[in-house]
């Protein structure tokens, strides 16, 4: 996994999903739940529960490409084990996505191109 704008690797031995988190209130998962942005990298599919028929809809995307996330902080489960939570970002499904999906809600994609300039505008 990617710190912000892939500036580095967040080291974890894992990661279990958590759900969504709203683009529009990253800023509270990352100052209240001290969330870290991070990059899912090597994406090639996402799922979203389709609201009206509750079926599983999947959908392909570019290779290379990643999804936004929020890494939440250290915790203890009660049998002492640590884990993380992954929180994937998500933003207004676009009216072609909830037409395919059936969900007002997609995640945020960075196709492989946009990653791919961000690290060659990087100084060294």
């Amino acid at each position: 996994m990617k710190g912000p704008g892939a500036e580095f690797d967040v080291e974890f031995d894992g990661a279990i999903f958590g759900g969504p988190a709203k683009r529009e209130s990253k800023g509270f998962w990352k100052s209240k739940e001290r969330a870290e942005e991070v990059i899912i990298p090597d994406v090639e599919r996402f799922g979203e529960k389709n609201k009206n028929t509750d079926e599983q809809g999947w959908e392909d995307i570019a290779p290379g490409s990643a999804l936004e996330g929020l890494l939440l902080p250290d915790t203890i489960a009660k049998n002492g084990e640590h884990y993380r939570l992954l929180k994937v970002v998500t933003q207004p499904a676009t009216p072609d996505q909830f037409a395919r999906l059936g969900n007002d809600r997609a995640p945020v994609v960075i196709p492989a191109t946009e990653q791919a300039s961000a690290s060659a505008e990087k100084p060294e």
